[in-house]
């Protein structure tokens, strides 16, 4: 049986929770920067894809949405969206008309919702919050 040393779980439970904490932050502020500075349009949903092998969350698997939109300059953009950091709950039809911000420097960045208030980014801050608070207190319970 493989037995981790005590700065070794240390090491493994404050980067893992770093990890989370600057990936929630990074997509917060894509969030906020588009909710700012980008461009609303409509899109329509193109197809579902469920990737049942990651049914991770139980029923709530990760769901990619093609999704196709055109730009303010008449651009089609259709391209793969990840829903599972936006809601996990929230799943879109075929053929269901959404809003999409995107970034007009870039259109193939972009999010779904004219005004997201995701939870995802906050989760994912949250829990490397707490590695790294737990990371803390193995390491303070090991010397004490």
């Amino acid at each position: 049986m493989f037995d981790m040393s005590l700065e070794l779980q240390v090491f493994m439970w404050f980067a893992l929770g770093a990890a989370c904490l600057l990936s929630g932050n990074t997509l917060r502020n894509k969030y906020q920067r588009l909710t700012r500075n980008g461009k609303l349009a409509t899109g329509i949903v193109n197809g579902v894809i469920d990737d049942s092998w990651l049914k991770i969350f139980g029923d709530n698997g990760i769901y990619h949405h093609s999704i196709r939109f055109i730009t303010a300059d008449k651009r089609w953009i259709s391209k793969s969206y990840i829903s599972l950091l936006d809601d996990l709950e929230k799943r879109y039809s075929e053929g269901e008309s959404i809003d999409v911000i995107y970034n007009p420097a870039d259109p193939e960045e972009f999010i779904v919702g004219s005004s997201p208030n995701s939870l995802g980014p906050i989760v994912f801050m949250l829990i490397g919050l707490g590695l790294i608070m737990y990371s803390i207190w193995i390491l303070l319970s090991g010397y004490i």
